[in-house]
């Protein structure tokens, strides 16, 4: 079953807001076997929103609209989807005494400007609850059309409890699905591409899909086949031949995070980190502790920016400075070393380099970052020569000490391989 989404809103098309949700919401129906064809974003333009529509619907068997369902004057969809269906808008009384309802709740005086959101298309069936105002659906001979609030967590919520049931019962798929994302770092997609040519070509139901989202490449495995037993021989034929092929590159699935994947190594070995960040300013960090629970396996984290900051608080010595400058491996090594007596913990990592534009040499060009592990097995450093600008150089210091620190969790890997530019 293929189908379509088309993302409503002026702020999409100027800039303002990323739209990440379309892209979302295509895997998540994907996975559950339906094709999305076409991604399109338009502008509060009623209509361009018609013409859109009016094409999407005798092109694709489904599809989603999200956005312009609020209360505000530029919020048109609802018009748009009446005109385009030749359908009256009509006032939903059900949509009403849950809007009256929710401004109860919330205390707040009541706006006749919400009503506006009870002004649906004729034959529109609510899809809204306690956690999303917004969103209908509506019935087109064979088709259905849905209308999603365009908010991103009201749109997934919506989503995953609502849209995904009512497509398998109205439009049931026609093949058996199976698809994961691969998750890899420390190679070239290029020779990741070259490898898996070969699976492409022995497997006519298998599909790959290769997405850069650097540092990290992802892998897209996408089986068809007609029935489940195919689909799930052959995708655990293709997922085997690519973990035994790249094994220690692949460091998750799916919405796996690298950090998250570093916080449950840690809370099953019952072990604990601390960084020292210089050239990332506070990034891996700012990583660890954005995944839920983290207090648990990370005691802390240092920006020693400063050479005075890494005498005073992490004990480097003021010779290795001096002989050797901030970004050297004395210092990288004294630092990942520092930071784990200071905090006693089980890990020390550290980070020191020439994110750029500018303080680069020949002998030390923008790009070259000196990585420090320390841990009972004693502390070693490498130093790397990243691309890009001074936002991609910290992103993949970061990642590149991460994933070093998942090596050796999961394989007792103390200096890692990559195919970056290695200085030493």
């Amino acid at each position: 079953m293929q189908g379509a989404i088309l993302a409503v809103g002026n702020e999409l098309i100027r800039g303002q807001v990323f739209n990440t949700t379309s892209f979302w919401a295509a895997r998540e129906l994907l996975a559950c076997g339906y094709t999305i064809k076409e991604i399109l974003t338009v502008p509060d333009e009623k209509d361009l929103i018609i013409k859109r529509l009016k094409e999407f619907l005798e092109a694709y068997n489904f599809c989603l609209v999200s956005g312009g369902l609020g209360p505000t004057t530029d919020d048109i969809t609802n018009e748009a989807v009446a005109a385009a269906l030749g359908r009256p808008l009509v006032v939903n009384e059900e949509m009403v005494r849950r809007i009256k309802e929710r401004e109860q709740a919330l205390n707040i005086p009541h706006n006749p400007l919400r009503l506006r959101m009870a002004e649906l298309p004729e034959g529109a069936v609510l899809l809204t609850n306690e956690r999303a105002m917004a969103g209908y659906y509506l019935k087109i001979g064979e088709k259905i059309l849905f209308c999603l609030p365009g908010v991103p967590q009201e749109f997934r919520h919506l989503l995953k409890t609502r849209v995904l049931a009512l497509l398998e019962d109205f439009l049931p798929p026609s093949e058996v699905i199976r698809h994961r994302l691969f998750k890899f770092f420390g190679l070239r997609e290029a020779d990741i591409n070259l490898k898996l040519k070969e699976i492409e070509d022995a497997f006519p139901e298998v599909s790959l899909g290769y997405y850069p989202v650097l540092p990290e490449i992802h892998v897209s495995v996408l089986v068809k086949a007609a029935n489940e037993q195919k689909a799930d021989e052959i995708f655990s034929l293709v997922r085997e031949r690519l973990e035994r092929e790249f094994g220690v590159y692949i460091f998750g699935y799916d919405d796996d995070l690298l950090e998250a994947v570093i916080g449950r190594l840690l809370l099953e070995r019952h072990e604990t980190l601390a960084v020292a960040e210089s050239c990332t300013g506070g990034l891996i960090a700012s990583r660890i502790t954005r995944i839920p629970g983290s207090s648990a396996y990370f005691e802390r984290g240092v920006v020693t920016y400063s050479n005075q900051a890494k005498k005073e608080i992490l004990g480097v010595p003021e010779e290795a400075l001096q002989k050797y400058g901030a970004v050297s491996e004395p210092v990288a090594l004294a630092m990942a070393e520092g930071v784990r007596r200071l905090a006693r913990t089980d890990y020390g990592l550290s980070v020191t380099g020439i994110a750029g534009p500018t303080g680069g040499s020949p002998e030390k060009p923008v790009g070259t970052v000196w990585i420090g592990f320390s841990c009972k097995e004693g502390t070693v450093a490498r130093c790397f020569l990243f691309p890009g600008d001074r936002h991609m150089v910290q992103a993949y210091a970061a990642e590149t000490a991460l994933d070093w620190l998942r090596r050796y969790l999961r394989y007792g890997t103390l200096v890692p391989r990559y195919q970056f530019t290695c200085r030493g």
